[in-house]
């Protein structure tokens, strides 16, 4: 008998599982799900493990599955999925570039943090260098730990951890309008989470994931009618179906819905305004959650984009999996992950895979292999959470600064390195380090600050535009020849060759201003709120000189523009090694100009 695959979807609701026959289509030949208990899963993450093994139990029993090899997946706000262009180079290699890189690419520190990669594709970079982009995947280790703990514990193996977006691509993502240029993007609507995917080709280009779904809907027919939820959940599957009760459960989901939809929309949104984005042709919606009637005209009135819903058998061959051929169309939302999640155990080439102990984690004691001068000119492009601008200029600079630094600490270690007078021996070290603090000084990590501030950017608000300036170190103070008077008083002017270095600058100099809008006022209150996320740290003093009031086809919006001061925190990670505690010094705030946020009817730019 033919290997077979199965796939395991472990949701806020039920437990999922299928089972794929490789095949030209392959075949599904069992599917079943076993509900959970309502604590046992929340926002995708594991709080109860052992409910959770109990329900896998129970399914594999029901099904009568051999225990065995399965593959899982995860989806949370929790995980971060990022995309980043490389130089071109062997896994290992990459490996190690990201291992040097990541705490500035994912919020989570590196000891609690499970973390893979998976090259895309070829990407043209600068003066004609050859890139590749990656997906870089990493989720808290505590969480993947738990979810792999109760599959274990049920008697399983698990090969693989997927990730539920990927999954979902697999088994919806279609050509769009047979090989025309354009994205498509899936939105799977659950219990618990809401992912959204946009991907060209099968190719991932965009992907966030929501702590909401479904039963937020519920929850609130439960509070306003006064209900078991068990009774909340079947009036809101019944529907109009169930006549009049319904108008108060409708009433009762109107906030929750609009809420989830304006949050699907900003996620579509916020994709758009990426560099090179290309058009959304179509939205394909899954999941139980999206059954909610009325749910899928609503989303495509708001993103202006058909809205389909996802079918998962049209890839597949469905064989006797016990269910009458007339109810088959009813599993389609439930078929879409576990069905993805079988099939990527027939990808070739190298997949994510967050299983502990894999084989690229954030924990390998694999050194990087790389020094930092090629790091540096890693030109990074980060994606889901933050948008980044970066110019070739910028780059240019960077790479010209790191040469420069290696170049100068080469010739005064060889300087040093023929020195015979203690004291000369000791000016010149103290100058090569002043020299190298200098050129360190200015050494942001912008694609670190990115990173944060794409964390912390509310959900109504989206950047246009970012630029980030630092000012030059000071430069060395000449000194002065050395006079001295030899017996009999004659006064000689001796050439000196040592000089003192200039001091190191007091702190970080520069800015960043970004261009955003907002869909009302009180979100760029938020946004200066969030912005001053640490205190100074890598931000400080933001403001904002200029607000706009304008519309997005039939939304107002605002326009408006920040500014902020950089802090030490900016500087990355090899500069504040080489300043210690130089790097650690406020910089010197600045009175930021008033600025008057009044709202101008007719005015403002739409992106």
């Amino acid at each position: 008998m033919a290997r077979r695959l199965i796939g395991l979807d472990i949701g806020t609701n039920a437990v999922r599982v299928a089972e794929i026959e490789p095949g030209d289509p392959p075949v599904l030949r069992a599917f079943g799900q076993v509900a959970l208990p309502p604590d046992a899963m929340r926002e995708g993450e594991v709080v109860d493990p052992a409910a959770v093994t109990a329900a896998i139990t129970r399914l594999w029993k029901e099904l009568g599955l051999k225990k065995g090899d399965v593959r899982i997946a995860i989806a949370s706000p929790r995980v971060v999925v990022r995309l980043v262009d490389l130089p071109t180079m062997s896994d290992d290699d990459l490996r190690g570039a990201l291992q040097f890189q990541a705490q500035e690419l994912i919020p989570i520190p590196l000891a609690d943090a499970v973390m893979d990669f998976q090259p895309l594709e070829a990407v043209p970079g600068p003066e004609g260098q050859q890139l590749t982009r990656i997906l870089l995947a990493a989720a808290p280790a505590e969480n993947v730990a738990r979810l792999v703990g109760a599959v274990r514990a049920a008697g399983l193996r698990a090969t693989a951890v997927d990730l539920v977006p990927l999954a979902l691509v697999r088994s919806l993502g279609r050509n769009v309008l047979l090989g025309d240029e354009g994205a498509e993007a899936i939105v799977s609507v659950g219990a618990g989470v809401t992912v959204v995917v946009v991907h060209e080709g099968g190719v991932p280009r965009f992907v966030r994931v929501l702590g909401t779904g479904g039963r937020a809907f519920t929850d609130a027919i439960t509070e306003a009618l006064n209900i078991e939820p068990d009774a909340a959940e079947a009036l809101k599957r019944q529907g109009s179906a169930a006549g009049d009760d319904f108008t108060p459960a409708r009433q009762a989901m109107a906030r929750p819905t609009d809420a989830l939809l304006e949050d699907i929309r900003g996620s579509i949104d916020y994709y758009r305004t990426q560099s090179g984005a290309t058009e959304i042709r179509q939205v394909v919606i899954t999941g139980g959650g999206s059954q909610l009637e009325g749910l899928g005209p609503q989303l495509a009135q708001l993103t202006g984009v058909e809205v389909v819903e996802g079918r998962p058998r049209a890839g597949l061959t469905v064989g006797d999996i016990g269910f009458p051929r007339e109810d088959l169309p009813n599993l389609d939302p439930y078929l879409a992950v576990p069905v993805g999640v079988a099939l990527g155990g027939l990808a070739a080439g190298r997949r994510i895979n967050l299983l502990p102990g894999g084989s690229a984690r954030s924990r390998s004691d694999r050194p990087p292999g790389l020094v930092p001068a090629i790091i540096v000119a890693v030109f990074l492009l980060l994606g889901a959470t933050a948008l980044t601008y970066f110019h070739q200029k910028d780059r240019d600079d960077a790479k010209k600064k790191a040469a420069a630094a290696e170049a100068v600490v080469a010739t005064k270690q060889q300087q040093l390195a023929g020195l015979n007078d203690v004291q000369q021996a000791r000016t010149d070290i103290q100058a090569v380090q002043t020299e190298v603090k200098g050129l360190y000084a200015t050494d942001v990590s912008w694609a670190g600050l990115l990173g944060k501030v794409g964390q912390v950017t509310p959900q109504d608000v989206w950047l246009t535009s970012f630029t980030g300036t630092v000012s030059p170190p000071v430069a060395a103070a000449p000194v002065a020849p050395t006079a001295t008077t030899a017996p009999g008083g004659t006064t000689t002017t001796a050439a000196v060759t040592t000089t003192t270095a200039a001091p190191v600058p007091t702190g970080l100099s520069g800015s960043m201003t970004v261009a955003a809008v907002g869909f009302d006022f009180p979100s760029v209150s938020q946004w200066l709120t969030n912005i001053g996320f640490d205190n100074g740290a890598s931000i400080a003093d933001p403001w904002v000189p200029s607000v706009a009031k304008g519309t997005l086809g039939t939304r107002s919006i605002v326009n408006f523009s920040s500014n902020a001061i950089l802090g030490p925190g900016a500087l990355s990670s090899r500069a504040r090694a080489v300043l210690g505690a130089d790097a650690a010094q406020v910089p010197t705030a600045t009175t930021a100009p008033t600025a008057t946020i009044a709202p101008t009817p007719g005015t403002g730019t739409t992106p």
